[in-house]
């Protein structure tokens, strides 16, 4: 970053500064560098790239939201149609979005003064979350006691999501999205979870928009609702282009979703989604991208809006004044598709308490006709897939632990190599209810896999062919793509 006194000129901040932290408190709106003189950046309330302004984050940065108050908006990351990041972390100093909710008394649980939690203002406050890069917040604050955290919305369970917004990207690719209100033009509209204006619309005629870099980043305990059904996702991109990088991102106890697409043509791969309170995966508004390596881990102990829901919940047009089953007049028709993906559910987990049957599953409905290939789910409660969809390809997937006696059918589904239910197969260590108890590999390693773990076939551009079915190869002589940088693998959760 410029110099503190340099930012404070530029962009007319109010800053506090203690120990290499800065409150960014304005919208940017020239080139920013964020890592060169601090290492923490609180945001104070929803902070907007706009104005043409690149904002590049170094690697090893944390930048902290901070929590709902006084009626303003949670600290959130809005990159606009007229901005841009560069977030280039790295595995060994990964970018890590976190909660700026301090904990002063150190009580492991996040002070508030009755009406909301109390946010960092000076450098004598304690970060709730204080060494997010070595020890990780875990699922839930300290104790199992109900009703410590304090929000806009009153008491809640004391699960550690909802302490912050979000991260938002916003750009110029095309939606399916109609004229319906409050868009103002057919392939436009305004996100969720945070004010219409010209800040948060997104959608457009520019396939190959670019809106930047992400790249090792970590987005945890995220998703602050600021009315209902009205929140923020950990990762949020609406219209994103193809010319946007995406790759090892991670969210991790978020509130709401952790991934959301809103159309757009952005490609992905290295995805990790990890105990948020909705849907793991989830894709709108005729997105047409492609995701390579994505891994959910469902949240086992009743988190955020749903306590769990979808590991995958896939929907092809949002808009109403369409019809969503069988007009194939949308443009664009919502082609995306998922390869090397690996779901587990929370039914096998300790301390289990959810009773939302589709937690882990995978739905495919309102007009989807993509494609899901070389797929791994393990620990469904009611089945591992739901189809009301146009249109779909399920190729090379492997089911455990799941209700499933049969393949399933469905009209426009095509299905072929399925393993349902898997015979000795699984993954070598499935609870995700205890520390070191959550190993994606599958049961038997080795090479050539054998059936259940193999695939044979050979995918589609831009995806690139494995030998395997799921996130991760078998093989322990390989590291997982997971390790060191993700909130998962650095608290002990997930093992190799």
């Amino acid at each position: 970053m410029k110099k503190e006194l340099t930012l404070l000129a530029m962009l007319g901040a109010a800053s506090a500064l203690s120990a290499q932290t800065v409150i960014q408190s304005s919208n940017i709106t020239a080139d920013t560098t964020w890592g060169d003189d601090e290492s923490v950046v609180v945001l104070d309330g929803a902070i907007f790239v706009n104005n043409e302004a690149t904002l590049t984050i170094l690697p090893g940065t944390i930048v902290r939201g901070q929590p709902r108050r006084d009626g303003l908006n949670p600290g959130s990351l809005i990159i606009t149609q007229a901005g841009r990041i560069e977030a280039l972390g790295n595995a060994s100093s990964p970018i890590i979005f976190t909660t700026a909710a301090i904990d002063n008394d150190s009580n492991g649980i996040p002070d508030d003064d009755g009406v909301a939690l109390v946010g960092y203002s000076t450098g004598t406050d304690l970060f709730y979350d204080a060494d997010p890069v070595n020890s990780p917040l875990g699922l839930r604050a300290a104790g199992t006691i109900l009703g410590n955290k304090v929000t806009s919305k009153g008491n809640l369970d004391d699960d550690n999501t909802e302490l912050w917004g979000g991260l938002v990207i916003l750009g110029e690719a095309p939606t399916n999205l109609g004229t319906d209100a409050p868009n103002t033009a057919a392939g436009l509209g305004y996100v969720e979870g945070l004010t219409n204006g010209a800040n948060t619309q997104y959608g457009g005629s520019i396939a190959n928009d670019d809106s930047g870099i992400l790249s090792y980043i970590s987005v945890r305990h995220a998703g602050d609702e600021i009315g209902t059904g009205n929140e923020l996702n950990g990762i949020t991109l609406g219209g994103v282009g193809f010319g946007t990088t995406m790759e090892y991102c991670e969210v991790y106890c978020n509130y709401d979703d952790g991934f959301e697409w809103f159309g757009g043509t952005v490609n992905a791969n290295h995805l990790v989604s990890a105990y948020v309170g909705d849907d793991s995966f989830d894709g709108d508004q005729g997105w047409i991208g492609q995701v390579q390596f994505a891994f959910a881990v469902q949240a086992f102990n009743g988190v955020g809006v749903t306590g769990g829901d979808e590991g995958f919940e896939f929907d092809g047009d949002d808009s109403p004044d369409v019809n969503e089953d069988v007009d194939f007049n949308i443009v664009p028709l919502p082609s995306y598709a998922f390869a090397n993906f690996t779901i587990v559910g929370p039914t096998g987990a300790t301390g289990y308490d959810s009773n939302v049957d589709a937690n882990g599953r995978i739905t495919l409905r309102n007009g989807f006709i993509g494609d899901l290939y070389n797929g791994y789910v393990v620990n469904c409660k009611g089945g591992f897939l739901s189809y009301t969809a146009t249109a779909a390809l399920i190729d090379s997937v492997t089911v455990d632990d799941s209700t499933d006696v049969a393949v399933p059918t469905g009209t426009g589904l095509t299905t072929a190599n399925i393993v349902l239910p898997a015979a000795a197969a699984g993954l070598i260590g499935e609870d995700q209810g205890v520390v070191g108890g959550l190993n994606p590999r599958h049961v038997t390693g080795g090479f050539p896999p054998p059936a259940g773990i193999a695939s044979t076939i050979s995918l589609p551009a831009p995806f690139e062919t494995t030998t395997y079915r799921g996130a991760f190869p078998s093989s322990g002589s390989l590291e997982l793509w997971t390790t060191g940088w993700t909130a998962l693998n650095v608290s002990g959760v997930l093992v190799d």
